[in-house]
């Protein structure tokens, strides 16, 4: 066949290919007019749509936690902003020298690294909550796949000295413990959202628009004043382990308003430091640990007495013997007391008086007193796990069950529920709910209006009652240790042996300290209690009541209260009498540089 024939053939079957590419651009051309000029407006929008589709991306921002303060405004949790690396598996470099560097700048092994990128899905966090300047330096070198998001940090400057009390929050920034927990969702912030332009190497190159804006999270002011908070938390560590303790906690209260002043409890811990987090030492005992408050309730079966119009101040109470048999129990004194009054039965913290005296009442108006006063039940904090206690209210009262009541045995309190039951005495028998937040000052004043008040006893009993406890810090009382210079001091100590697996332990207490200062005008109310102490000393005189001392005496020096009983200072009450605060501010700080480390 010649060339010319050849050319014919091939040139025969391209025609068919030529109509083909024809009738496709003519379909395209068509297609483009009726996106552009029949159906404008879609066709726009279609190709509009491809192309955001490639580069337009919804991105979070970040938004912080609310703070948390002190009544004076000092930081006790607060966010700071921190970079997370995440990484799209599919678009890592998988070979062993791009894994091994990967591996090192983030701190993994190659192993956990490689685990981690065997997910299927195309977002897989590598490292949380990493220190910026650290993440710049991973970024810097630029790793596919790799990328970094805002998040925040929660940091706790009280440390360890108002952890239980603050609690912390998890990697996700939602409250796991304490305050945290219990107003999370005032303090949660609300993450916003904007559209971004990106890069093909998912670089973000332009912000477009924002689609919704991020909510901070609610500040929120404690009722606590750390300055109160610091001395407290050290004079408490100091008698747990001077003692040996197991245990302890110490609450101050506004004796007015019911706010909570100071709470701490020993052993503790510090959220900065997550190695810390042992449930042992994260309970807040203070409103979770229930115990037998012993003589500490003396004081109400006196005021259930004078109640009852059948006993006055000068009701002359027969202790002789020094001890009361009741069916197959004992109840004992430390000594013959002989013929004592009212105020010698709580100075000298007999059993047998205070016995005597539920034996002569209508049992359910004693029982009657402890309730409304507080004791067994809620202290309405809103704080997480806290306790009620246990008030028993038997059908058919044994003698001895009258017996115990009135000396605190067969009921159990928490330390804060005890304050608020003294705060009635300090407060003329009248009740407050108690505050763990501060009150502004339309609440405060609302709560100290006694026309609105919730009076549970009256003045005058409360008062009576408040005069006789006085004597218990005078010589010869059982809480001397507890007495302030300067300051008239009501208060009653209790020591009650602890319970075991075969009931009471001869050589286990717990010891408390519950008083009120100044105690001719109550305005503070703080309650001591050591649990298990192990050295030679177990008494709530001996133990409790000098920290009750050595706090309060600060703290009525940092609250500028004027003292009641200048003639104790002598040469020294002018001295005295002006106070100022710089001393105890000092005191404070040298007490965070030694536990309030971040």
């Amino acid at each position: 066949m010649n060339n010319a024939n050849r050319f014919n053939k091939w040139s025969w079957r391209v025609y068919p290919l030529w109509l083909l590419l024809a009738i496709a651009l003519v379909a395209i051309v068509i297609r483009l007019g009726q996106l552009q000029v029949v159906d404008s407006e879609r066709g726009r929008q279609f190709l509009q749509q491809q192309g955001d589709a490639r580069v337009l991306r919804t991105e979070k921002i970040a938004a912080s936690r609310g703070e948390i303060v002190d009544r004076n405004g000092e930081l006790l949790a607060f966010s700071t902003p921190v970079k997370s690396i995440w990484a799209n598996p599919s678009l890592i470099d998988n070979s062993d020298a791009a894994i091994q560097r990967l591996a090192s700048s983030l701190a993994m092994s190659e192993s956990a690294l490689r685990k981690r990128l065997l997910s299927n899905a195309q977002f897989v966090y590598l490292k949380r909550q990493l220190d910026p300047q650290k993440a710049e330096r991973i970024r810097a070198q630029k790793f596919e796949g790799i990328f970094f998001e805002t998040e925040y940090k929660r940091f706790y400057p009280a440390g360890e000295v108002a952890a239980h009390l603050v609690g912390f929050t998890g990697v996700d920034h939602h409250g796991q413990e304490g305050i945290e927990l219990s107003y999370d969702s005032l303090l949660t912030a609300e993450a916003g959202a904007k559209q971004v332009m990106k890069n093909a190497h998912h670089e973000v190159i332009k912000d477009i628009k924002l689609v919704k804006a991020a909510t901070e999270g609610q500040r929120l002011a404690l009722s606590i004043d750390m300055r109160l908070q610091y001395i407290a938390y050290r004079e408490l560590k100091a008698a747990v382990a001077s003692h040996k303790a197991k245990s302890g906690s110490l609450v101050i209260l506004d004796a007015q308003s019911g706010e909570v002043l100071a709470l701490v409890n020993q052993p503790s811990y510090n959220a900065n430091d997550r190695r810390q987090l042992v449930p042992e030492n994260m309970r807040n005992r203070a409103l979770i640990d229930l115990f037998e408050p012993g003589s500490t309730v003396k004081p109400f079966t006196v005021m259930a007495a004078l109640e009852s119009g059948d006993f006055d101040h000068s009701t002359i109470i027969d202790t002789s013997t020094g001890f009361l048999k009741l069916g197959g129990n004992t109840v004992l004194d430390s000594k013959d007391y002989g013929k004592i009054d009212l105020a010698t039965v709580l100075s000298k913290s007999s059993n047998v008086g205070t016995s005597k005296i539920a034996l002569d009442l209508d049992i359910n108006e004693m029982q009657s007193l402890f309730a409304r006063a507080g004791l067994g039940e809620y202290c309405a904090t809103g704080f997480p796990g806290e306790q009620a206690g246990y008030l028993p209210n038997h059908q058919d009262w044994a003698d001895i069950q009258k017996a115990t009541l009135s000396f605190g045995h067969g009921l159990s309190v928490n330390a804060v529920q005890l304050a608020r039951a003294y705060a009635v005495i300090a407060n003329d028998g009248i009740k407050q709910p108690v505050s763990l937040l501060k009150l502004s000052d339309e609440e405060r004043l609302a709560r100290t209006d006694i026309r609105s008040a919730e009076r549970v006893i009256s003045a005058s009993v409360t008062r009576e009652v408040r005069e006789m406890m006085k004597a218990v810090v005078e010589k010869g009382g059982t809480g001397t240790q507890a007495r302030i210079a300067g300051y008239s001091v009501a208060g009653k100590t209790g020591t009650a042996h602890k319970v075991g697996a075969s009931g009471y332990e001869a050589s286990r207490y717990r010891s408390t300290f519950a008083g009120m200062v100044p105690a001719t005008a109550p305005k503070l109310v703080a309650v001591v209690t050591i649990n298990d102490p192990s050295g030679e000393k177990y008494y709530g005189g001996e133990i409790a009541a000098p920290v009750f001392s050595r706090v309060m005496q600060s703290a009525l020096r940092l609250m500028n209260i004027t003292p009641d009983r200048l003639h104790e200072f002598g040469d020294q009450s002018r001295e005295h009498a002006e106070v100022t605060v710089a001393p105890a501010n000092a005191e404070m700080i040298s007490v965070r540089e030694q536990h309030g480390s971040v």
